[in-house]
């Protein structure tokens, strides 16, 4: 998936020019100031991609998960409890509930970028850069690749309900197939998975967690018995 990365280090690379347009904090703070800000587009988008492409956003387009490609490949720190649907639902009552209960009152696109159409153009900015990222990277580093996008990540919520979306209408969406009658069992593709799932159970058992897998591909470069497919489906 040489593309995959091309574009996700392309993501992480325009990070200084981007940040804002992917901040949890600006797009609570919009919906609290009853703004439709650039956020609230983004990540209604990411619903919608959610839909067809399942969770591809986080290994495609996040900058932050690009971030965590780019840190040494450690292995988790045992396991961790997954908090991502408690994150990402309070996440998501702080943006909906302004919303509901006052509307929108006005449009800025985009948002905190009035005077110019980078995301780090102060001191203040900097400051705020290297604290987002060096955090992520020490939790990665002390807990594990991409601990973030696993356990943490409140914006996950979004993937989780274009998911829900697509498989309640019966939506064609992209997803990894398998074929276990032709699987080894070398578990070469569980090794190298990105999220940390166990893909050769899950191929043992024709289960796929669909919630968790992000259509990195890792496990389809690593899989020599062609056991593995990503396809459109319902």
């Amino acid at each position: 998936m040489k593309l995959r990365k091309k574009i996700s280090f392309l993501s992480f690379f325009l990070l200084p020019i981007t940040l804002n347009y992917f901040s949890p904090v600006l797009i609570v703070q919009g919906s609290f100031e009853k703004t439709l800000t650039s956020m609230h587009i983004i990540f209604g988008l990411m619903i919608l991609l959610a839909v067809f492409f399942g969770g591809a956003w986080c290994s495609y387009i996040c900058p932050f998960g690009a971030l965590q490609d780019l840190l040494p490949n450690t292995s988790s720190k045992g396991k961790l409890p997954n908090l991502k649907l408690l994150t990402g639902g309070v996440f998501l009552v702080l943006i909906v509930a302004p919303i509901v209960m006052s509307g929108f009152q006005r449009i800025i696109l985009p948002y905190h970028m009035q005077n110019t159409k980078i995301s780090i153009s102060s001191v203040h900015d900097v400051i705020r850069y290297y604290i987002v990222t060096i955090s992520i990277i020490l939790i990665t580093i002390a807990a594990g690749k991409r601990t973030w996008c696993r356990c943490i990540c409140p914006m996950y919520i979004f993937n989780y309900i274009g998911i829900k979306i697509g498989r309640f209408f019966k939506l064609p969406t992209l997803k990894i197939v398998s074929e276990s009658d032709k699987c080894t069992q070398c578990r070469k593709c569980t090794e190298h998975c990105l999220m940390g799932l166990d893909v050769a159970n899950m191929v043992k058992n024709n289960k796929w967690n669909t919630n968790e897998c992000i259509k990195c591909g890792e496990c389809l470069n690593q899989c020599k018995c062609d056991a593995l497919k990503i396809k459109w489906t319902k």
